[in-house]
This record gives C-alpha cells, structure tokens and sequence, in this order.
C-alpha cells in the first residue's frame, strides 16, 4: 500500500509539472495532445482484454483521477473523485483522501484541469467546434454546478449509494458502454436512460455553447472553480497594451471577458490559453510563477 501509495504521489507531482511546463512554453498548440493524451490515458484499462488473447495486467487501483473518470467502466483504472466522494459520504467516512487530491490539483492547476486533463473536455471541445451559439443562458444558471455538488453528498446520504454517478452524471455513458457491448451485463434500460442523459447534455451544448457542462453541471468543476483564484496558474490583463478589439471575449470557451476581473472570471476561468492567442497585442497572457516562461499571444 505503501508503494502504491508514492507512485501516485509521484504521478500527481509529475503531471501537475508537465501541464505547467506545457501551459508556460507551448499554450494552447499543445493542449489538444495533452488533452487526446489525457484520455487515452485514463482508458487504459482497454488493455486488459484484447482479441486474440493478448491482455496486459492493468489494475483497478486505489489511486483516484483529478478529472471526471467513471470507474464502472472496465476501460478505467484510476477512480473518479465525485464516485470516490460519494463513497466516502456512505461509509461515514470523512474523505481526507479526495480533498488530498482535489487541494493539490486545485490549488497547483485550478480550472486548467478542465481545459487541459479533463477527458469530457476533450468531448466538448469537439461538441464546441459544430454548436449553434444559438442561446445565452443568464450567469446565474453558472451557480447550478454549486447545486449539484451539494446534492453529490446530500443525495449519496440519504440514498445509500452513488445517486448521482447512476442517474445524473454526463459521463456515465462511458461506463456503461464497454459491458454492453461485452459482457452484456448492463440492461437495455440503463443503456437508453443514460443515452438520454448524455443527450440532454450534448443537446443543451449544441444550442448553447460547447462548454456549457463545464459552466453549468459539473460538481468536479465547482469544486476547482472555488480554488480557481488561489491557482498557481494565472491569467493576465494588462490593460496599457489592450486595443478593445474583443477577439479574447469571442473565443473563450467559457463565455467569460478576460478583460473583467470579476467573479465569474476568476472562477470558471480554465486556462486553456485561447483568449491570449487571439490576442495580437499581448494584453493577455497564461503563465504559472512556479516555473519561468510565459505564453503570449502573437503580435501582427
């Protein structure tokens, strides 16, 4: 237990480097790999059954993800925190180890866990590149995600058992697949129900914005966005060098104006890099003080 134990320390030490070596000197050319790499990683699990036999000895282990990760799926290997938390919640158990990892990641990285680890992300940029735009949610709507994280322990309380990983979580769709399509193990009813569930969310996403599950619904993001301002990783507005051309306001994911340090920006903000991209004047810039370097934009 022990040795588990210091490889994980080591893996979360080691990756929370590597995402602010690639945030300070690659920005956002960089964060697609990270993020394909990201969820290739967390399914390793497809490894342990193979055609023809061949399969590598991938555990389940003790070691929980700083990203949303269903462990119902046999492709996973690392455990969800929000799964984990529940658990903890039903055992009576107070969870020293999930705010343990959720501290250090929130705290070295912030919100950048959603822009760069997260492998929903990586589904919702996509989702992001087709939406319409077509409707504004008002900002309030944001302090929804508030809710469902209260209701991850109340509802785990009084039900006994992970409530909301089986019936409201975006994700589960990815645990359930595999023994589906395997095993046969999972009803048709869960299928449909969580091929609803996905679908509302994808659905809402369309018409909104890409991102909205991360604005909106996710407990894990409401968990960094409340340690989001005490990130190592920030963003920077200079406003001596801004030309008010808004190019930084229409590209953020988030919805956010990163020329605003308001409430709303320094919560939900995710570092993904974008708005200092656009930015041809370097108003704005994504760096972490811990290691030197910094990402700017590009002048014309």
């Amino acid at each position: 237990m022990a040795g588990e134990f210091g490889v994980i320390l080591g893996g979360m030490i080691l990756l929370i480097v590597l995402v602010i070596l690639f945030i300070n000197f690659g920005g956002p050319k960089f964060r697609l790999a990270v993020q394909v790499f990201s969820f290739g990683f967390h399914r390793l699990g497809i490894f342990r059954k193979l055609p023809g036999g061949w399969h590598a000895p991938i555990p389940r282990t003790s070691g929980i993800t700083c990203t949303l990760n269903c462990q119902a799926c046999e492709l996973a290997w690392l455990g969800c925190p929000v799964g984990m938390l529940q658990q903890y919640v039903i055992n009576f158990r107070f969870p020293f180890y999930v705010f343990g990892v959720l501290l250090a990641f929130g705290t070295a990285l912030g919100r950048a866990v959603c822009g760069w680890l997260c492998p929903f992300g990586l589904i919702l940029d996509m989702c992001n590149k087709v939406c319409t735009h077509q409707y504004k949610p008002p900002d309030s709507l944001r302090y929804f995600k508030y809710v469902y994280l209260a209701g991850v322990v109340i509802l785990a309380s009084l039900t006994g058992f992970i409530f909301w990983c089986r019936y409201l979580c975006f994700g589960a769709l990815l645990g359930v697949i595999p023994y589906w399509l395997t095993w046969q193990t999972v009803s048709a009813f869960w299928l449909i129900y969580h091929l609803a569930t996905f679908a509302f969310y994808f659905t809402f996403s369309y018409y909104t914005h890409g991102r909205a599950w991360c604005r909106y619904f996710c407990p894990l993001g409401a968990i960094f966005a409340l340690l989001n301002p005490f990130s190592t990783v920030k963003r920077n507005y200079d406003w001596k060098w801004c030309t008010q051309c808004e190019r930084c306001v229409k590209t953020c994911p988030m919805g956010l104006d990163p020329t605003k340090d308001n409430l709303h920006s320094k919560l939900d903000c995710i570092k993904c890099g974008r708005c200092a991209r656009e930015c041809k004047s370097n108003a704005l810039t994504v760096s972490s003080p811990l290691i030197g370097g910094m990402f700017k934009g590009k002048k014309d």
